[in-house]
């Protein structure tokens, strides 16, 4: 019997290399989902912008680095257009949710006047038909204005005007007229308004009529010549 050793082993293998990964994809991709389901939510929808823009960069990164190693290009580019959807719902509920806090909380501009005196128009959809019959300003700097105007119910709602839902512009900006009692008018009634605004040295330039809230875009401005 051979007293001779055994042979040594042969060398293992060097260890196979792990691909080159993508964490720009799969980044992007994350980040996209975060920005789509963000993005609907008033206020914070404004996060989702901010995501949308890095999940946009990100997804093209992702995209140029997929090409090049050969890995998860789709991915990447699933986060792109995901983000490119949130991106825009993102600017769209951006743009809502300012209007409305503007309408809310009386900061809107007033719109140009589109209805003159005499001339019968609508609110709110046809909910309300105004026709402003009469407007006379004192001749002294910060005297009154007086206006009346009739009023038509031509919804399915009752209908209250007060100074909410109706408004003076003076000199550019919104000002509370004193209306001569609030006036109600059930579904497909009428009715004849009366009021004053007072000036404080300013200009009467219009008067404002909205079924819901007068200071707000969707308001009709009467232009007082």
């Amino acid at each position: 019997m051979s007293d001779a050793p055994y042979p040594p082993p042969p060398p293992y293998g060097q260890p196979v290399p792990r691909p080159p990964g993508n964490g720009l994809a799969v980044a992007g991709l994350v980040l996209g989902i975060l920005a789509l389901l963000t993005a609907p939510i008033p206020l914070v929808n404004f996060l989702g912008l901010v995501l949308a823009l890095v999940g946009a960069g990100l997804g093209i990164a992702g995209i140029t680095r997929g090409r090049r190693v050969g890995r998860r290009t789709g991915m990447a580019a699933w986060g792109l257009g995901l983000s490119a959807v949130a991106l825009v719902v993102s600017t769209v509920v951006g743009f809502l949710t300012v209007r409305y806090l503007g309408d809310l909380l009386d900061t809107v501009d007033p719109p140009d006047p589109s209805a003159s005196i005499g001339e019968e128009f609508e609110t709110d959809d046809g909910d309300l038909r105004i026709t402003v019959t009469s407007v006379g300003c004192g001749s002294a700097d910060g005297a009154d204005c007086t206006f009346s105007f009739d009023a038509r119910n031509t919804s399915d709602r009752t209908l209250y005007l007060d100074n909410i839902k109706v408004k003076a512009v003076v000199d550019g900006e919104w000002v509370d007229p004193s209306l001569d009692g609030g006036l109600t008018l059930a579904p497909d009634a009428s009715a004849t308004g009366s009021g004053s605004v007072w000036l404080s040295g300013g200009t009467l330039e219009g008067l404002a009529f909205d079924a819901d809230d007068a200071s707000s875009h969707s308001a009709v401005v009467v232009a007082v010549p």
